[in-house]
């Protein structure tokens, strides 16, 4: 089994995303159909933020107001963002700091997938695996 460090080896380049104006009902549907967490939302092309299922929990849900509130209105931000090339430890901290679960994760200072906590928590777990079976 190969030890991962990189967020690279362990990133998701795939990104799945919503214009800002989209309905949080949008988004939600998103999410189901493609069985994720969350999406990141786009303005005019560009990311801004997160809308997360806890966003939709704790800012649409008490309202009932889904239908109509935009993306826009629940999402997370800033973004925060790490290098492909940083340490999975690296990423974990940043997490831990921000109070996230999600990174944009850069390469040559453009953007080009996504980390979550889970991904972080199964690369560390594979690295005890190959160290345990190393020192065995």
């Amino acid at each position: 089994m190969r030890v991962t460090y990189a967020i690279r080896n362990i990133m998701t380049r795939d990104i799945i995303s919503v214009e800002s104006t989209a309905s949080v009902k949008e988004a939600m549907d998103l999410m189901v159909e493609k069985d994720i967490g969350s999406v990141v939302v786009t303005r005019n092309g560009k990311m801004v933020g997160f809308v997360t299922e806890r966003d939709v929990l704790k800012k649409c849900c008490p309202t009932t107001q889904c239908t109509i509130m935009k993306a826009r209105d629940i999402m997370s931000s800033p973004l925060v963002t790490i290098d492909a090339d940083a340490a999975i430890g690296e990423a974990a901290d940043l997490m831990a700091q921000n109070k996230i679960r999600r990174l944009l994760v850069t390469e040559e200072g453009k953007i080009q997938g996504i980390i979550t906590e889970r991904d972080v928590m199964r690369a560390t777990l594979d690295v005890f695996r190959v160290l345990s079976e190393v020192s065995r």
